[in-house]
């Protein structure tokens, strides 16, 4: 009876402070000033620019390859707490020489792109980036916009996914050790009673402390075993350190806020609308992006490859997973895109 007179109170104050925490006070946040063009192995050039995203900026990395006339081009975006620098630019750089441009590029809150507080990750504003991404690179003069791909890896796999069920001019999609569907990867990543409850009341505080413009609460987006953080393991923590390069904007911390704001974010749900062939690339031994989630996405899709890779989650960053992501990428990006 208790129950049923709180529980009420707790869903309206709980709503409220979501709501609060996406309407932070503070200004937008400027964008990192642009570093110079870089020439890269293969005829790669590689400008970094900035782009218009919502109420802020979003830098962008874009690899041009060494072609005569304005190449296809592919939209490409990290993951959870990820920026441009970590992960992602090996990749980048086989497509273009390949003959692919690509735009990586870092949500706002993160990385050298705008937008106040810091290291929030909201998945509707994320959604907004991707979309303002490809605004930009439709209207650029140096590549062809009608043929445009998105790659997303983890989180940006799922990111991916979802931009394109809403754009039907979107020609391929490319989801990378993807997270696809909530209810079987929230069952993946729960690391005990404790650790769940030290979250939840954590991005309660965060939530409540943002509706007063306050700066938010930092907790790690990885952390070793005995430490707290989104995945505490120490594989995984281990695995992607050693993806973080020296000058890096990458910082392994997220405001605590951001598992509430993943209330209706689920992929799978919008598998059945996506009319561009899709490519997932994924590994059964995958512990936070289950493979069990991939192959009920490929049940549901109309036109859904797939390729795996031996290893853990954050293997696909380094080879030999990492090169058998970018063949199985350029081949089909070959077929789809050319």
């Amino acid at each position: 009876m208790r129950l049923r007179r709180v529980l009420p109170i707790v869903v309206v104050v709980g709503l409220s402070a979501i709501a609060f925490s996406r309407c932070d006070p503070r200004a937008p946040g400027a964008a990192a000033p642009p570093g110079p063009e870089e020439r890269l192995d293969g005829g790669v050039v590689r400008r970094d620019l900035r782009f218009p995203c919502g109420d802020a900026e979003c830098a962008g990395w874009l690899y041009l390859p060494d072609t005569p006339a304005a190449p296809p081009v592919v939209v490409m975006g990290h993951g959870f707490a990820g920026t441009r620098d970590v992960g992602l630019p090996a990749l980048a750089e086989r497509l273009a020489r390949a003959g692919f441009a690509v735009l990586a590029f870092d949500y706002r809150h993160f990385g050298a792109s705008g937008g106040l507080p810091r290291q929030v990750v909201d998945p509707e504003r994320q959604l907004e980036d991707w979309r303002a991404a490809l605004r930009f690179v439709r209207a650029s003069k140096d590549v062809d916009g009608r043929r445009v791909a998105l790659f997303g890896s983890s989180l940006g796999g799922g990111h991916a996914l979802i931009v394109a069920a809403g754009d039907p001019d979107v020609r391929a999609v490319i989801a990378q050790a993807p997270l696809v569907d909530a209810k079987i990867e929230g069952e993946a990543t729960f690391f005990g009673v404790g650790w769940a409850t030290r979250l939840l009341l954590t991005g309660w505080g965060d939530m409540l402390a943002s509706a007063f413009g306050r700066e938010p609460i930092l907790i790690p987006a990885i952390a070793p075993a005995g430490g707290f953080g989104m995945i505490v393991d120490d594989a995984a923590y281990g695995a992607f350190e050693k993806l973080v390069v020296p000058g890096s904007t990458y910082r392994n911390e997220v405001a605590a806020r951001s598992p509430f704001l993943f209330d209706d974010y689920d992929p799978a749900a919008h598998a059945k609308e996506i009319r561009a062939p899709v490519l997932l690339i994924a590994s059964r031994g995958d512990r936070f992006a289950p493979f069990a989630a991939v192959e009920a996405y490929r049940a549901q899709g109309h036109d859904v490859e797939v390729v795996t890779f031996d290893g853990d989650h954050f293997d696909v960053y380094v080879p030999p997973a990492t090169d058998l992501a970018a063949d199985g990428a350029i081949a089909f990006l070959d077929r789809r895109l050319r």
